[in-house]
């Protein structure tokens, strides 16, 4: 499970990360996010990913589907209407459903990398306003000391929740535009 925290800044963070690993979690498993790349200077954390970060892998897979619907529509019409003579077969169906699958996936790719996840969209606000995310992946008995050590750390977190690994492509949050 990913669970989420809210904090006042970087400031703590190494001290942080480092009581997260002391409690058992390992260091690859816990992420930070930010507004801009260069508060990570002189901290020896890990930035979030282009995935945990951007809304990639929602945005491709939701296109997607909507590509395999359109796909299906076509493979429909061209069965049925036999343009210029067509017969339809097999290899027809399977280009023309990966023609616009994989068409759909690109364009909601494009689309996903200019906007905040999904899952982080609704603190945009509180990133602009200088604070950060801390993602922390690990079970449930861990994430109840990691609340417990981000409270006595950092004073002012808080904690955010959780959430599955799994980008669900019928999940809707508003989505933010990321500003350069």
């Amino acid at each position: 499970m990913q669970h989420k925290f809210l904090l006042n800044s970087l400031t703590l963070s190494d001290k942080l990360q480092g009581n997260l690993v002391n409690a058992g979690i390992k260091e690859q498993d816990i992420h930070f996010v930010t507004e801009n790349s260069a508060d990570y200077a002189g901290h020896s954390i890990h930035e979030a990913s282009l995935f945990e970060e951007r809304d990639l892998i929602h945005s491709s897979i939701r296109s997607a589907t909507v590509g395999a619907g359109v796909g299906v529509l076509a493979v429909l019409f061209v069965f049925f209407a036999k343009p210029y003579g067509w017969e339809i077969q097999l290899i027809n169906v399977i280009l023309l459903m990966l023609l616009f699958t994989g068409f759909g996936g690109w364009i909601g790719g494009l689309s996903g990398i200019s906007h905040r996840n999904y899952r982080l969209g609704r603190y945009e606000s509180d990133l602009k306003n200088g604070k950060a995310i801390m993602l922390v992946y690990t079970d449930d008995e861990h994430a109840d000391e990691a609340k417990q050590i981000v409270s006595r750390t950092d004073a002012g977190s808080r904690y955010l929740g959780k959430d599955s690994t799994f980008d669900n492509p019928l999940k809707n949050e508003k989505l933010e535009e990321l500003e350069d």
